[in-house]
């Protein structure tokens, strides 16, 4: 017996079929490969309700829809569905293969973008005189619903603090361990309606890393610093303030200069007159 014949007859004898064991994605990809494209659409549209799938798979769903949905001659939402694969990976393309009727709504996506400067993403910086973590995402197409967080402090071998919020252009997430804490582990996902992630900032085995290196023996700062402090350093208004005092005095020296009868001498022999 063969052994996909007998992995069947295993599913059977469990009362699960072939197909239910597929991932839905899965499924979609194998009605993708048979033509049939009516059948890839609805069980990509499963797909995004069942939710939790990656921004590589969130975009390859999209595709799929993207493609289906221009066979069936709905090039209006074969577009939308282009628009959000490329929101969530820009640098996406479509298979070269695919007859010019199907590949129009992709470029006409890809058009949509290029007169746009933003698409989907995410960043996250430390406000340390605030003791806490900003995250901004950008949203154009007003995809995300909800924001998930998670925080500690680098090093610490503890779970990470998990907090969620609606989705909103700046979130400020408090941290436990700061303003002391000189970096911080932290992990992004804004997600969508169903849950799945548009963007990841990290991960829980691999979380990025935000802050100022500790000082090491000897009061150096060590090499490869972590991140800046959004607050940290001189406000822009003490620079400028002392932008204006500077040249202020700048200016009473010169009106100095001018105002004196007899040439000034300066080290050197350089004489101004």
């Amino acid at each position: 017996m063969r052994v996909g014949a007998a992995a069947a007859l295993c599913l059977a004898l469990a009362g699960v079929s072939p197909a239910a064991a597929q991932s839905t994605i899965g499924q979609a990809e194998e009605a993708y490969m048979n033509v049939d494209f009516e059948r890839t659409r609805e069980l990509c549209q499963q797909a995004l309700r069942e939710g939790g799938h990656s921004p590589e798979q969130l975009a390859r769903i999209y595709e799929l829809i993207g493609v289906a949905s221009a066979a069936s001659g709905e090039e209006g939402a074969s577009r939308e569905a282009y628009k959000k694969m490329l929101a969530i990976q820009p640098d996406a393309q479509v298979d070269t293969n695919l007859a010019p009727r199907l590949r129009s709504p992709f470029m006409e996506a890809r058009g949509y973008w290029q007169t746009r400067s933003e698409t989907m993403g995410a960043e996250a910086v430390l406000v340390r005189a605030r003791g806490g973590l900003r995250v901004r995402i950008t949203d154009p197409l007003g995809m995300a619903e909800e924001v998930r967080v998670l925080t500690r402090v680098a090093g610490e071998l503890v779970p990470m603090d998990e907090e969620r919020f609606p989705a909103q252009e700046s979130i400020l997430v408090e941290v436990d361990g700061l303003p002391d804490a000189d970096r911080i582990e932290y992990v992004v996902q804004v997600l969508d309606e169903h849950g799945n992630r548009l963007v990841d900032l990290g991960s829980e085995d691999e979380p990025n890393v935000v802050g100022r290196d500790p000082v090491i023996a000897g009061g150096t700062p060590g090499g490869g610093g972590g991140g800046e402090d959004e607050d940290d350093g001189v406000p822009g208004w003490v620079w400028g303030v002392v932008g204006v005092v500077v040249v202020a005095a700048g200016a009473g020296v010169g009106l100095g200069l001018a105002l004196r009868d007899k040439p000034v001498d300066l080290q050197g022999g350089i004489t101004f007159d």
